[in-house]
């Protein structure tokens, strides 16, 4: 099964040219990788060859506003099933925001989830994200706060296996190599193999207060290797957190896809740390309404080696940000429009990344050398 692309494409779409790039997903030679369209929120699948597989974040709550009749879990169960999969064996959290953690009750009345690994505790603790709110009872957390949320998120991990990572954690899941380089504001303690260079880029870097809450800043950051290709996927890493990872001298090193931190909204993305990553393709995980800011894609699109930039939703808050049509997964901000098409990635181990829009077949290869 091809996913719902196939059964939405217009008459006119070249569905042979789609068949032809993505031949029996399931027994594909190459890694998938799926940037699913939660609306805005958290959720990148990834499935190797031989069928294992890594989910990041589980996108917005079973009854959303952003989902409508379509929800985070039924989004990505689907995206999971048509790679063939019969369970997720591991569920990274990068932080307990609740378009991150939302779907997770949804999506495990679907499909079973093996291993769960976060940062720990929640870090948003006080009634509000103003300096000096006050304490609020974390066993009895105000209704829809993030305390609220992590403790529904404990409850539903219940007697799975559990993992608290920590920064320079290195997890095997298939042929993928997963290494948290930040992890609850803690960044690795010495660069990576290719890292340690001067970072230019944070000459003058000011800080940012504002990071739209704790857990933001708290967020678990990693970077997924397949063969040549390094992945970088920080979740909602805060600007000054960033900082931390790239500033005065770069602990990460180059990667060749990026996914745009925190949504590529205004409170991540420093040029300090997309020049330092200095990814080929870069994949915005925005809504509609949400993230797309024009100076964060400006940083993407200026970054020394890029060379696509795609985007899950056209942006009608920052319509002269968007990027080439073909290369928006959904264009259209009427929701009852909205078909919630993705943007999936084939990444052969010898350095080839083919990303395909889902809404129309569009494909684009890209080599790292």
């Amino acid at each position: 099964m091809l996913h719902r692309a196939l059964k939405c494409l217009p008459l006119f779409a070249s569905v042979a040219a789609l068949l032809a790039t993505a031949p029996a997903l399931a027994k594909d030679d190459a890694l998938q990788m799926v940037s699913i369209d939660v609306e805005g929120g958290g959720g990148t699948l990834f499935v190797t060859p031989d069928g294992k597989s890594l989910l990041i974040d589980t996108g917005n709550p079973e009854v959303s506003r952003a989902t409508g009749d379509h929800p985070s879990s039924e989004r990505i169960a689907n995206a999971a099933h048509a790679l063939g999969l019969t369970k997720i064996d591991y569920l990274l959290t990068t932080h307990y925001h609740v378009d991150h953690i939302g779907g997770l009750e949804g999506l495990l009345a679907r499909i079973p989830i093996g291993t769960f690994i976060d940062h720990g505790d929640n870090r948003e603790t006080t009634a509000s994200t103003q300096p000096g709110a006050p304490q609020i009872d974390l066993k009895n957390p105000p209704p829809n706060s993030t305390a609220a949320g992590y403790n529904k998120y404990l409850s539903l991990i219940g007697s799975h296996k559990h993992i608290i990572a920590k920064a320079g954690d290195v997890f095997h899941v298939g042929g993928l190599t997963v290494t948290i380089v930040m992890a609850d504001g803690k960044p690795l303690a010495k660069p990576l193999p290719g890292a340690g260079e001067d970072n230019a880029s944070c000459a003058g870097m000011e800080g940012m207060a504002n990071n739209g809450g704790e857990e933001n800043a708290r967020s678990t950051a990693s970077v997924i290797s397949y063969g040549k290709v390094r992945i970088a996927a920080f979740g909602d890493l805060t600007w000054d957190r960033e900082k931390d990872l790239f500033c005065p001298t770069d602990k990460v090193g180059k990667v060749d896809v990026y996914l745009a931190t925190h949504h590529s909204t205004a409170l991540s993305g420093s040029p300090a740390a997309v020049n330092a990553l200095a990814p080929i393709v870069a994949i915005a995980g925005n809504g509609a309404r949400k993230g797309g800011d024009p100076a964060r894609m400006k940083t993407i699109q200026d970054s020394p080696r890029i060379q696509g930039v795609w985007q899950l939703h056209a942006s009608t808050a920052n319509p002269s940000a968007n990027v080439d049509p073909q290369m928006i997964a959904n264009p259209d901000a009427d929701q009852t429009k909205d078909r919630f098409y993705d943007l999936r990635l084939r990444i052969r181990k010898s350095g080839e990344i083919t990303v395909i829009n889902e809404r129309n077949g569009f494909n684009k290869t890209y080599t790292v050398k």
